[in-house]
């Protein structure tokens, strides 16, 4: 394993740790051959051909107040993903998923949550502080001045519309886990 890859899987899990503990259930590893094919297959599937798009603001419910600074730009194709590990998470209520992790072809950190019935509950990418909307962005400064994310990760549906993004940082001596919806109206702390 590289140096690179071993760097990336313990950030996976610190955000997943942090993540964990008060948004997810309890989470196990699982070895790659050992996810049912069904799964991977629609993992590899969905992922082979994922490209972030543009939201159009006619699909916008009219009592939001978008402005072009809210808007996720355009990218081409993510290109081939690598699986890279798996993993299952089991809620309070008995639901499990499958938490399929990979890396895209320009190093972003990818998962796919895939229920065992086949359907597909999110898909997360990880974004670099210039792929956030400026909307989001002002309204976490202005709930909490001074946080600094050392990681973000943007949840899409199978459209590939964003629905949250979630920052793992600092503020001040707290590490923290906020999760902030695609109109930077709804900021929830998980974490501190």
């Amino acid at each position: 394993m590289t140096v690179r890859m071993q760097n990336w899987l313990a950030a996976f899990a610190f955000s997943v740790a942090a993540a964990g503990s008060a948004m997810a259930g309890v989470e196990a590893p699982v070895e790659l051959d050992k996810v049912p094919t069904k799964i991977m297959g629609i993992a590899q599937v969905t992922l082979s051909g994922l490209k972030l798009t543009k939201i159009d603001p006619a699909t916008i419910d009219d009592d939001s107040v978008i402005d072009d600074d809210s808007i996720v730009v355009v990218y081409e194709p993510l290109g081939e993903v690598k699986v890279v590990s798996a993993n299952t998470e089991t809620e309070d209520d008995g639901s499990m998923v499958y938490e399929i992790q990979g890396t895209t072809q320009d190093g972003r950190k990818i998962e796919i949550d895939i229920e065992p019935n086949g359907k597909i509950e999110e898909i997360e990418i990880e974004f670099k502080i210039g792929d956030v909307p400026g909307a989001v962005l002002k309204a976490v400064e202005k709930k909490l001045p001074g946080f600094k994310p050392e990681f973000i990760e943007a949840s899409h549906t199978t459209s590939m519309h964003v629905i949250s993004y979630e920052f793992v940082g600092q503020l001040g001596e707290n590490k923290m886990d906020i999760e902030v919806s695609a109109d930077g109206k709804n900021i929830v702390i998980a974490d501190q």
